[in-house]
C-alpha cells in the first residue's frame, strides 16, 4: 500500500478537523456557535414584540413544509458540488452519496462562520483526502463561490433597485455597498486566475518564518504557491467556450437553491398573508445580501433585521410580520444547521 497517499489523507483528515474544530474546540465552539445564532432571534423578537403564542399561530404544517425545502436547498447545494467535481476532476473522487453528503455537512461550518465562509475549506480538505490536488479543489470551490456571488448578486441588485423605487434609501444603499465589493473582487478573481499565475505576497514567507519556524515557513509558502499555481492552471484549462454548459448547469442549479430559499419565507408567510414568489425571492436576496456582514455567525441577526426593513418596500409593517420572520428564520437556518452537523460527524468517522 502506498504509504505515502496514506500520510497524505492523514494530512487532509487532520487539516479538515484543524478547520471544523479551530474555534470549535471539545464541543464548546459549537455551543458558543449555535447560542450565539440564537441570541439575536431572541433579542429581535423583543424588539418586534413577538412572543410565543404569536410563533405557534404560524401553524404547525407551513413550519414543517418550509424546513423541507429549506433541506431541499441543501440537497441542490450537493448536487452542484457532485456536478461541478465530475465535470472538472472526474468520476473517480467518490461516489455522488459522499460527495452530497460532505457538501451538505459542510454547510455547518459556513453556518456557524461570519460571513458565510469556512465550509469551503472542509470540502477542499475533503477532495485532498481523496487525492485531488489542493489547487483543484480551490478551484471546485471558486466556481461554487463565483456561482453563488454571481446569482446572489444578481438578485441583490433587482432588489436594490425595486427598494429604491419605492424610497427605501437605507435599505437599497447598503445592499449596493454590500454586494458590489464582494461580486467585484470574485471576478477580478476569476479574470486574474485565467490569465496569469498567481502567488502569495512576499511578505508571507518571512512572516511564517518568523511566527512558526524556517522549515515550517518555507513548507507552507511552498504548499500555497503550489495550490495557487494549479487553481490557475486548472482556470485557463475550463474558462473556454466549451465549459459554458457546465457553468450554465452549475448557475441553474444556484438558481434553484435561491428559489428554495425564497419559498421558505413565502410558504412561512402564507400564514399571515399572501406574498408573491417573486416578491419573496427579492426580499431573502436583500436579507441574504446584508446578512454577509462579517458580525455575526451565519448572519445571525443581521439577516433578519435585513428582511425586516425590506418588508417596508412592500408596505408591509414589520412588527406585525415579526413572527414569520420569526419562524422563517428557524425553518431556513436552524434546522439545516443541525442536519448539516449531523452529516458533517458522519463525513468525518
Amino acid at each position: 500500500m502506498n504509504t505515502a497517499y496514506i500520510r497524505r489523507g492523514q494530512r487532509a483528515n487532520y487539516l479538515i478537523l484543524l478547520t471544523v474544530y479551530g474555534n470549535v474546540r471539545k464541543g464548546l465552539g459549537r455551543v458558543i456557535a449555535i447560542i450565539a445564532s440564537i441570541v439575536p432571534l431572541i433579542l429581535i423578537s423583543l424588539f418586534l414584540h413577538v412572543g410565543v403564542e404569536d410563533i405557534l399561530s404560524i401553524g404547525l404544517f407551513p413550519f414543517i413544509v418550509s424546513c423541507l425545502i429549506a433541506l431541499a436547498k441543501l440537497f441542490i447545494q450537493g448536487l452542484r458540488f457532485h456536478y461541478y467535481v465530475r465535470s472538472f476532476i472526474g468520476d473517480g473522487v467518490a461516489k455522488m452519496s459522499s460527495n452530497v453528503q460532505i457538501r451538505m455537512g459542510s454547510e455547518f461550518v459556513t453556518l456557524t462562520t461570519p460571513a458565510y465562509t469556512g465550509g469551503e475549506w472542509v470540502r477542499v480538505a475533503w477532495l485532498y483526502k481523496n487525492g485531488v490536488h489542493s489547487g483543484k479543489g480551490l478551484w471546485i470551490i471558486t466556481i461554487e463561490i463565483i456561482s453563488d456571488v454571481l446569482v446572489g448578486s444578481t438578485l441583490a441588485y433587482i432588489a436594490m433597485i425595486i427598494a429604491f423605487g419605492a424610497h427605501n434609501y437605507v435599505v437599497s444603499t447598503a445592499i449596493l455597498v454590500i454586494t458590489t465589493p464582494v461580486f467585484v473582487s470574485y471576478l477580478i478573481l476569476l479574470t486574474l486566475s485565467a490569465k496569469k499565475t498567481l502567488q502569495m505576497p512576499r511578505f508571507t514567507r518571512p512572516l511564517l518564518t518568523r511566527l512558526f519556524g524556517i522549515e515550517k515557513g518555507e513548507r507552507w509558502t511552498n504548499v500555497m504557491n503550489d495550490s495557487l499555481r494549479v487553481l490557475c492552471e486548472t482556470s485557463r484549462m475550463y474558462l473556454k467556450r466549451s465549459s459554458l454548459r457546465i457553468f450554465a448547469v452549475g448557475l441553474a442549479l444556484t438558481f434553484v437553491g435561491a428559489a428554495l430559499h425564497a419559498l421558505t419565507f413565502m410558504i412561512v408567510a402564507s400564514a399571515k398573508a399572501s406574498i408573491g414568489f417573486f416578491e419573496s425571492l427579492v426580499m431573502v436576496a436583500a436579507a441574504i445580501s446584508i446578512g454577509t456582514i462579517p458580525i455575526s455567525p451565519g448572519g445571525s441577526g443581521l439577516t433578519e433585521l435585513g428582511i425586516a426593513y425590506y418588508l417596508n418596500t412592500f408596505n408591509i409593517d414589520p412588527a406585525a410580520f415579526g413572527d414569520v420572520i420569526i419562524v422563517w428564520r428557524i425553518a431556513s437556518y436552524h434546522v439545516p444547521l443541525f442536519v448539516s452537523w449531523a452529516l458533517l460527524v458522519r463525513s468525518l468517522r
